[in-house]
């Protein structure tokens, strides 16, 4: 490095990769994309990441990190994150605020605030974390300690040991017996949990969950069917607080009161009203069947009023059911990759035992790749055209000739179409380079290409733009996970029946490679050698099953809404801190989601994480943080409620859209066993969303592009169970209107709009539960919440919120 470029670096604390500049004492500024002085007393202003290796007392600004390596007396401000090793000051996010312990200050952050050991401080944060240590006070929807000395007040708290202070929400844990609790459900290991099942004369089916300590109890439930048996949905939320006596080892009685929050489908009735509450009474009769099951019969009185003022109706309670007492578990343990020992150990050794280390499989043929990208548009043309008789497929030189003099327009084809199937489609030119060779960034110009000769070629109609990026990118991400998950399935070594099922079940998740399979006998070929398509030594693998009921609510409204069975995946690919696997897609996420109803979309939601490239970022001792560059696909559909408004609840898409995000992982702490952090910064190149004025075609959501911010915490409590929280930020910009033109006498095939001029923000909340049930299986309870702000150029403004929650048995592989 030269003179004058040694005092740029000293004076501009220029950082590039990483590399620290050392300047001890320094006080001037330090701007970069990566800061890292060993001591700093001034500021710090960095794109990415500011770092300190020994002491702070100015303050560190950055757009996404801030972190103090020893020492910290002054005040940290960040786009999204803060991390500190110390403390005495004040740390400001948008999202999220680390501290590895110790510290002593404020953490206030959108989302999340996480400590390891805060003394004499104050979180405040939806969701707060103070591991090992606490005094002060927590502030949130959720928080856990694990030694709390001061004061927890949210909507869940959770803490080992509490020997002072109180604790003040809906539900309230602790380990110990002596800790002061001010809720509607208080816990502690004594708790006896029991789930009930029963009916009766206010609300005809309810389930519900009874808390029993010494000699109270609490019951939180939902009935159905508070009216009557009808075709028209009724029901209610219910809490109960009684008092229980036993009176013999297998018999006790007792006493509640309760109150019901009453909703139904009937508007503007008097019979039926929307909305109702209701007092209850009751006397409770149980008798203990056997160890984990009992029956009981309750009588009672019920006083139900408007919530506006009057009485509904009187009357009374006669119920009768089954209850189910929890069993606690401790087998609730990680989903880990295979065992060395369950590969042939001799071919393992030789180096033989993977199909990509075989000689033969790791030629190139690109030629190859590109004609089956072109077979794939010539056998879809064809279908679309001589099978399906579609006016659309019916090209000819002329129509060709004029697209290309044409050029590109926005079209007006459904959701569903425009920000799946054409994903899907790129994944399929992707898959075919990815299947003869190429690696990740030589199969790119593959999904590009294809997606270029249909738009072009293969349709009478003008080419869209958004389809040449929700095929290019979209495809990508797509075609590199399929790629990926199908290698999980092929096995050469196995014949008959099980070989048919991976042949199928890889066919079915990557179609192009399974295609080349039948072509090349591969399909059916029984190997000695190269037979694994995947190390799971090298790159473990969590594979996630759930099914159960989902409720989607109609307008945010409680109980007029729709139920139907859904089956979800979740899959992790990967680690994230491996150093060793670095290349693209080496670690990503898949969450997918299908609706099993006739009503909504079979593809409710599809959510798509890939790691591009990535850098360890030095924290503090035990504490792991990733930098990268991340590719996201996110994918909501649902349609109007059967029976409800005409709404649709929500509608979201980021087809296309990368940037940068960090990956935190800290170390176990008391209870809490494992713990990460990550937070996301993209843009957006293609997204969409709903609109309450375009309606063209099948069009009736708008594009554009714009922004995401996204942060998730998840927390794995020992054996137990797991807890996950989150929320995603869109901020979608529709450039591109209609002004001006007069819809009456446009094509609507040339109308070229992204849609209403204006811009959109999306915030999705989502919150999940995971309660251990025996070595694999869990309950799995999911509460999602959308808000819609849309504003329009040229219309009113638009605010709409709703939310779906689901309940279903997961299973891990």
């Amino acid at each position: 490095m030269d003179k004058k470029r040694k005092i740029i670096a000293l004076l501009m604390g220029l950082s590039l990769g990483g590399q620290s500049v050392y300047a001890q004492g320094y006080s001037c500024g330090n701007v970069s994309l990566f800061c890292s002085p060993d001591t700093l007393r001034g500021a710090q202003i960095g794109a990415f990441s500011s770092v300190v290796r020994q002491q702070m007392r100015g303050v560190s600004l950055a757009g996404i990190i801030n972190s103090v390596g020893d020492d910290m007396r002054g005040v940290q401000v960040s786009g999204v994150s803060n991390v500190v090793k110390g403390g005495n000051g004040v740390q400001l996010s948008l999202f999220n605020n680390v501290s590895s312990s110790p510290f002593r200050g404020v953490q206030l952050s959108g989302l999340s605030n996480i400590s390891m050991g805060m003394k004499r401080g104050l979180q405040i944060a939806a969701a707060n974390v103070s591991s090992s240590y606490m005094r002060g006070m927590q502030l949130g929807g959720y928080n856990y300690a694990d030694t709390l000395n001061g004061s927890q007040i949210g909507l869940f708290n959770v803490c080992l040991n509490h020997p002072r202070g109180v604790q003040i929400g809906v539900i309230n844990y602790s380990r110990d017996t002596v800790a002061h609790k001010i809720g509607l459900v208080n816990v502690n290991p004594k708790t006896r949990i029991d789930y009930m099942f029963y009916g009766g004369s206010a609300t005809k089916a309810n389930l519900a969950v009874r808390f029993r300590n010494r000699s109270t109890y609490n019951i939180l439930g939902i009935g159905t069917h508070y009216f009557g048996l009808d075709e028209k949905f009724s029901g209610a939320l219910f809490y109960r607080i009684g008092q229980y006596f036993q009176l013999s080892p297998k018999f006790s009685l007792s006493g509640d009161l309760g109150f019901y929050h009453v909703e139904s489908f009937q508007e503007h009735s008097q019979d039926k009203p929307e909305r109702l509450y209701s007092l209850q009474a009751r006397i409770n009769a149980d008798y203990q069947l056997g160890r984990y099951t009992s029956v009981f019969a309750s009588v009672g009185y019920g006083d139900t009023h408007y919530y506006h003022g009057g009485r509904y109706r009187r009357r009374a309670i006669v119920e009768a059911g089954l209850a189910v007492r929890l069993q606690r578990t401790s087998s609730f343990g990680n989903v880990s990759g295979r065992k060395e020992n369950e590969y042939d150990m001799e071919a393992w050794k030789e180096g033989t035992i993977f199909a990509f280390d075989d000689p033969e499989r790791q030629k190139k043929h690109p030629w190859k790749a590109a004609l089956e990208a072109f077979a794939i548009n010539v056998g879809v043309q064809c279908f679309d055209q001589f099978v399906m008789n579609e006016e659309f497929a019916k090209i000819s030189f002329h129509s060709i000739k004029h697209n290309i003099e044409t050029g590109f327009v926005w079209d007006n084809d459904q959701f569903s179409t425009n920000l799946f199937a054409h994903p899907y489609h790129g994944g399929l030119y992707f898959n075919a380079a990815r299947t003869h060779g190429m690696n990740f960034w030589e199969s790119v110009p593959y999904s590009f290409c294809g997606s270029l000769m249909w738009e072009t070629t293969c349709e009478i109609e003008p080419p869209a733009i958004n389809d040449l990026m929700a095929t290019t990118f979209g495809g990508i991400a797509i075609g590199e996970v399929t790629h990926r998950v199908s290698n999980l399935v092929f096995d050469d070594r196995l014949s008959g029946f099980p070989r048919f099922m991976r042949e199928f079940l890889g066919t079915l998740i990557c179609p192009i490679k399974g295609l080349n399979r039948i072509l090349s006998g591969d399909a059916w070929r029984v190997r000695g050698k190269y037979y694994k398509y995947h190390d799971y030594q090298r790159s473990p693998v969590s594979f996630f099953a759930s099914a159960g009921y989902r409720y989607l609510a109609d307008n945010n409204t409680l109980f007029r809404g729709e139920g139907n069975p859904y089956v979800r995946f979740n899959l992790v690919y990967g680690d994230p801190f491996d150093g060793e696997t670095t290349k693209p897609y080496d670690y990503f996420t898949l969450d997918a989601t299908f609706g099993l109803s006739s009503n909504q979309p079979l593809i409710t939601g599809l959510h798509l994480l890939g790691r591009l490239w990535s850098v360890p970022v030095e924290v503090s001792k035990g504490t792991e943080m990733e930098f990268g560059i991340f590719q996201h696909f996110n994918y909501y559909d649902s349609q109007p409620v059967k029976d409800g408004t005409s709404l649709v609840p929500y509608r979201i898409s980021e087809a296309a859209s990368f940037g940068p995000g960090i990956i935190y992982r800290f170390p176990q702490v008391g209870n809490l066993t494992r713990f990460e952090q990550r937070v996301f910064l993209d843009g957006i190149l293609l997204g969409g969303s709903l609109t309450d004025h375009y309606n063209v075609i099948d069009r009736d959501y708008n594009m554009g592009s714009g922004y995401s911010v996204k942060a998730i915490s998840f927390m794995e409590f020992g054996k137990v169970a797991t807890f996950q929280i989150g929320a995603d930020y869109y901020r979608i910009f529709t450039w591109k209107g209609y002004e001006g033109k007069d819809l009456a006498t446009t094509d609507p095939l040339y109308l070229n709009a992204q849609g209403d001029k204006g811009n959109a923000s999306l915030l999705v909340l989502n919150a999940r539960f995971g309660l251990a049930l025996s070595n694999r299986l869990n309950l799995d309870f999911n509460v999602s919440n959308y808000w819609r702000d849309t504003h329009y150029s040229y219309h009113d403004d638009v605010k709409s919120k709703t939310f779906d929650m689901s309940l279903g048995l997961q299973y891990k592989f």
